[in-house]
């Protein structure tokens, strides 16, 4: 993972890249985190850019021998203005950039084909995310339930924003392709897988620090969002 330049840090979480270069394909599974991503896959014949939607379960998929994935991550809830659709629309989908920005995803695309390295196919996605301005007040409230890992009511993240509960889990979808409940959801687990390594057999401390009602109810909603049993899991990476 590398962190973004400064005029992305608002809306970016990071840059990142995966190459496979061993002799057989290898399982790598992702997890829901509450962000999108723009992601560039090249194989020895193919390259592929895709927006990747926000995920509300896990997904395994494999990664082949001479693959490699570079990817930049947007925070959760400031990436509608980079991607350029409502999040509902591709919420646990990869849809094709093509089909949502045409010949800017075309150029984009030969760009990245062109570059030599993963670090040059991260400073070219950089270099392709616009500026955008000051955080609105949704913005803001966003940020705010990312800070706190989810533990806060619908009703004071939309007082947040400014807005009555109803108007927040529209704008929440639009925004992240996720309801307010989801999000908060989402976002309090991957707190938790987080840290969890560091608090091997003491899941219930780690349950109550992260806003669980208790163990059970961690453990639960731990198998729900990575398939594993806390011990086994990681975070998304």
């Amino acid at each position: 993972e590398q962190l973004p330049p400064p005029h992305l840090a608002e809306a970016v979480e990071c840059f990142w890249s995966l190459t496979h270069e061993s002799a057989s394909a290898i399982t790598h599974r992702v997890m829901p985190d509450g962000c999108a991503d723009i992601l560039f896959m090249r194989s020895p014949n193919v390259t592929t850019l895709f927006a990747v939607g926000a995920m509300t379960r896990f997904e395994d998929f494999e990664v082949h021998p001479g693959h490699e994935l570079v990817g930049v991550r947007f925070r959760p809830g400031r990436w509608r203005a980079h991607i350029g659709i409502p999040g509902e629309r591709i919420t646990d989908r990869r849809t094709p950039l093509e089909a949502l920005w045409g010949a800017r995803a075309r150029t984009l695309r030969e760009r990245l084909g062109e570059a030599r390295s993963p670090e040059a196919c991260m400073a070219t996605l950089s270099d392709a995310m616009p500026t955008v301005a000051a955080r609105t007040p949704v913005q803001r409230a966003f940020a705010w339930m990312e800070s706190v890992h989810g533990c806060v009511t619908v009703d004071d993240i939309a007082r947040q924003a400014g807005l009555s509960p109803r108007q927040f889990r529209r704008v929440c979808l639009d925004h992240t392709g996720l309801s307010p409940k989801l999000l908060a959801q989402v976002l309090r687990f991957r707190h938790a897988a987080s840290r969890v390594h560091l608090h091997a057999g003491d899941h219930a401390g780690l349950s109550i620090d992260c806003g669980y009602f208790d163990q059970s109810h961690f453990i639960a909603e731990f198998q729900r969002f990575s398939g594993r049993a806390p011990g086994a899991s990681c975070p998304r990476s």
